[in-house]
């Protein structure tokens, strides 16, 4: 037998819908206020932590001091056993052995702060994925209430919407851990290594001034000093990719002029750049999204066009800031290139067009076989007051 549709229960239906979610959004909150609640006391813990290793440190690196000199005592009187009473070398027998204790109790006690650390950073991670899950929770049901209200207007644009930018966070997620793993195998194959090659050397100048070989020592001491100046270099190289210092500290053009300077110093390009309009410090996002697309440009002709010239334009308006950057080389298939960047290829304009296109600007690429690449970039800029 069929039930004909009643349009009350019907709407009995949809408002009891309404409520249990309205009532799952509170729920959600509570939850979320919880997580963050929690998040931020661990936060505070791990950041205590960070200073009890701080400095147990401090004091395990002041008992292997101590440990070393009473070692080189130790040695003195073996090497001088008549000089010195039986009551002398035992005092310097027990001192060492005291120190030996301290030094492996603090040694593992700064291990178990090490460990407490790491374990508290997991389960603040776990908190931080929570809150998101929650939040994001939150933003469905709001969807749902709004629809089940009957708040249908532009709601196929609002899930389009959440769509697109669903999809954006992934790629952006994806860019942000491709440039982890970049920078993780950078330091691994720089720093790290030279790091290692460090504490050898120490090692070895601890032995030679053991065995009071000075000669040795001395050359070996220039070599350490050499190696932690090439390690240093290497790290503010690495530094200096994340994010120039100049650009916090003197804008976006001096950050410009002193990439254009070591660019045409490395490539031998011949690399011109032109401002238009009156220099102004702009939002840290929008400035360091057109620095990087200044230099993935830059990057892109050493690398692949074959160029002699580069032109770099800036132009400051009152309403929007448009960056220009043109060669004279080999060019491409822009057409192929677009095929690329629909699939998430081409990692470094891939990651230029999506900084752009997250300020809500235009970026553009003109290019054609033997007849050189323009870049192009337009991003508005919020009006004061």
């Amino acid at each position: 037998m069929r039930t004909e549709l009643d349009p009350k229960r019907i709407e009995e239906i949809l408002v009891h819908a309404v409520d249990v979610l309205a009532d799952s959004k509170e729920q959600m909150f509570e939850i979320v206020e919880v997580a963050q609640a929690e998040f931020n006391r661990i936060s505070m813990a791990i950041a205590q932590l960070k200073q009890e290793i701080a400095a147990t440190i401090e004091e395990v690196e002041r008992l292997e001091h101590d440990f070393r000199l009473i070692r080189i005592r130790l040695a003195e009187v073996s090497r001088n056993f008549t000089r010195y009473g039986e009551a002398s070398r035992e005092a310097v027998y027990r001192q060492a052995d005291r120190l030996r204790e301290t030094l492996a109790a603090a040694r593992e006690r700064e291990k178990n702060l090490q460990k407490q650390r790491i374990q508290q950073e997991q389960a603040l991670l776990h908190i931080s994925r929570l809150v998101a899950k929650a939040e994001q929770s939150v933003s469905q049901v709001d969807i749902a209430l709004e629809f089940l209200r009957g708040n249908l207007e532009g709601l196929n644009e609002q899930l389009a919407d959440i769509h697109m930018r669903y999809q954006l966070g992934q790629r952006i997620i994806k860019m942000q851990e491709d440039e982890r793993k970049r920078v993780a195998r950078e330091i691994h194959d720089g720093p790290a290594q030279d790091l290692a090659n460090v504490v050898l050397k120490a090692e070895i100048c601890e032995r030679l001034f053991d065995v009071n070989r000075m000669d040795e020592l001395r050359a070996e001491l220039q070599d350490l000093k050499s190696a932690v100046k090439e390690s240093l270099s290497e790290i503010r190289k690495i530094i200096h990719n994340l994010r120039p210092m100049v650009l916090d500290d003197l804008g976006l053009v001096p950050a410009v002029k002193r990439l254009i300077d070591e660019a045409q110093e490395q490539s031998g390009m011949e690399i011109q750049f032109n401002l238009i309009g009156t220099e102004c410090r702009l939002d840290s996002a929008i400035e360091i999204a057109l620095y990087r697309v200044v230099q993935e440009a830059i990057n892109n002709t050493r690398k692949h066009a074959s160029a002699s010239l580069v032109q770099v334009k800036l132009e400051f308006l009152t309403d929007r800031i448009s960056a220009v950057i043109e060669d004279n080389g080999a060019g491409f298939e822009v057409e192929r290139l677009n095929e690329r960047l629909a699939g998430g290829d081409h990692f470094g304009l891939y990651g230029m067009r999506e900084r752009v296109e997250l300020l809500g600007g235009v970026f553009r690429i003109r290019s054609k076989k033997g007849e050189g690449t323009r870049v192009s970039v337009v991003i508005p800029l919020k009006q004061k007051g």
